[in-house]
């Protein structure tokens, strides 16, 4: 989608036939949520008609100046826009399912109704922007509303950011308390660190962590987490998520270092489907 209209308002043409204007509104909104449309944008449906396909109609959906054609069955369960979709199926749930946060540390509240999953490279200056966003407003604005995970996704042409992936692993294999101490100092001290004073600069910043600074060394010097990082880097190529920052709030995609009121209209969005 390239450009949307904005006004606040949701625009729907009537069914052709018996079909009902709440049928409608669940193929417009099953339509938003599947293309990533901003909340706001409005979306129409015309041209309904019977299909060639029996027990079906066809019609097109616009959203902004972007128009695609669909067939929906005469139930108004199965749409089709390329592929054959289930209506019943929230295509930003079957995203989530593809993210693995069995044992990743997080920040929040485990029971909040609004997931954010960043992926990152420690040395991308768009990061540092992205990290401000989400320390300094979205996790101080909703609390226990969200439940925030950091994973790795170090650009190869930043010479310190996969070591950097490798050291918080690293961490977190003895204590939480050592991966987000890491996450934060290498953000925050970002423009002083370079390959040559990594190790060092890590080491000072573990020493009140209470790990076993021999034991990460060890960790560190052989990689032995370069396999969990190269891992987290796989997921989000899998996920579309090819630069950095990018999140995923709640199956929803954010690609790029947004302002705080972006992630503000999908998380009130979210929050406002789970009441």
């Amino acid at each position: 989608m390239k450009a949307w209209i904005t006004t606040g308002c949701l625009l729907l043409s009537g069914w052709a036939t018996a079909a009902t204007a709440q049928d409608t509104s669940k193929l417009v909104e099953y339509y938003k949520r599947k293309f990533n449309v901003p909340p706001n944008a409005s979306v129409t449906v015309s041209d309904l008609s019977a299909s060639k396909i029996k027990g079906a109609k066809t019609g097109t959906i616009q959203a902004g100046n972007q128009k695609q054609s669909f067939i929906i069955s005469e139930d108004g369960r199965y749409v089709v826009f390329g592929e054959v979709e289930d209506l019943t199926v929230d295509p930003f749930a079957a995203v989530m399912q593809k993210i693995d946060l069995k044992g990743r540390p997080f920040k929040g509240n485990k029971n909040a109704k609004v997931t954010i999953v960043e992926y990152s490279d420690f040395q991308c200056p768009f990061c540092k922007r992205g990290y401000d966003t989400i320390e300094n407003q979205v996790l101080k604005e909703y609390g226990d509303k969200v439940k925030f995970y950091y994973k790795n996704l170090p650009l190869n042409f930043h010479p310190w950011a996969e070591p950097a992936a490798v050291a918080v692993e690293c961490a977190l294999e003895q204590n939480e308390k050592a991966y987000w101490k890491l996450y934060s100092y290498y953000f925050e001290n970002q423009k002083d660190m370079n390959p040559q004073n990594l190790k060092d600069k890590t080491l000072e910043a573990l020493k009140d962590t209470g790990i076993d600074i021999a034991k990460f060394t060890d960790c560190y010097d052989n990689k032995k987490t370069l396999d969990k990082v190269k891992a987290q880097a796989a997921e989000a190529q899998a996920l579309g998520i090819q630069g950095t920052p990018g999140f995923i709030i709640n199956g929803r995609p954010l690609k790029g270092a947004y302002p705080f009121e972006q992630f503000k209209a999908i998380i009130d969005d979210e929050l406002a489907r789970a009441k």
